[in-house]
């Protein structure tokens, strides 16, 4: 399989880069028992195994990648998972309300039609079911995205705020809790500070300059998914925790004469 910076394989990436993306999943794991489980844009289905050993009926990883679906099925041997190529915008083959938790992490930024894509997510949803959906934060990501206009991250074509974040799944779903990985004083988002911060990085050098990175914005005691408690921090990576309403946003209830 053709490897990429965007699709995580264990082994080929920082401890720290690896340790984030599992503790996201560890997140999802504690909900699955017993639940039908949909990961999209799954990748090399670490997460997916991870989500049908914590007790998932079943979990289903889709991604758009053939040979990352085909990495999946070779190297997962559990029985209640299941890899299918699909797009996460054009779900064709799946059902409606398949599903009573769809996991999407790190997938929206990289979508060129995101409307679609949560009609998608929205639709295989059972009414009540729970979307979970995770995006770096952009302050963080792309410090300079006040003067480029667009992300630094060449394979992402829009990054958030949780603000923009939120009143956009807000449009499908009823938000239940904003968490984070990787909170930091906001502060040290102002783009002034950001651009100092890596002008430093890049002169300790590669080695140096991205342990202090590391140890400045994702040490390993901030890694875990937590409840954002303050708006003086913001984190590395939002994980916003949706329900599908039982009547969908924006249908009137229908009431009983």
């Amino acid at each position: 399989m053709e490897f990429t910076c965007e699709r995580l394989m264990l082994g080929r990436f920082s401890a720290l880069t690896e340790n984030e993306h599992l503790a996201r999943y560890r997140f999802a794991a504690r909900l699955v028992e017993g639940r039908r489980v949909a990961d999209i844009a799954c990748g090399t289905g670490y997460g997916t195994q991870m989500l049908a050993k914590a007790g998932a009926t079943c979990a289903l990883g889709m991604d758009i990648s053939e040979d990352a679906i085909a990495f999946s099925q070779m190297n997962d041997g559990s029985p209640n998972a299941s890899y299918v190529t699909a797009d996460a915008q054009k779900l064709t083959d799946i059902s409606d309300g398949m599903f009573d938790l769809v996991v999407s992490f790190e997938t929206i930024e990289h979508l060129p039609d995101v409307e679609a894509y949560l009609n998608e997510m929205a639709r295989i949803l059972r009414p009540g079911g729970t979307f979970l959906v995770s995006t770096p934060d952009r302050r963080i990501a792309s410090v300079l995205h006040v003067f480029l206009g667009h992300p630094q991250n060449p394979y992402h074509i829009r990054e958030y705020t949780e603000r923009e974040l939120v009143e956009l799944l807000s449009t499908r779903f009823e938000i239940r809790a904003s968490y984070g990985q990787g909170f930091v004083q906001r502060w040290l988002v102002f783009w002034p500070v950001q651009f100092l911060i890596k002008a430093f990085c890049r002169a300790l050098g590669p080695a140096r300059g991205g342990k202090f990175r590391d140890d400045l914005y994702s040490n390993g005691e901030n890694i875990e998914v937590t409840l954002a408690r303050s708006r003086s921090e913001i984190p590395k990576f939002w994980v916003i925790y949706c329900i599908r309403p039982e009547t969908p946003i924006g249908e009137p209830t229908q009431i009983e004469s």
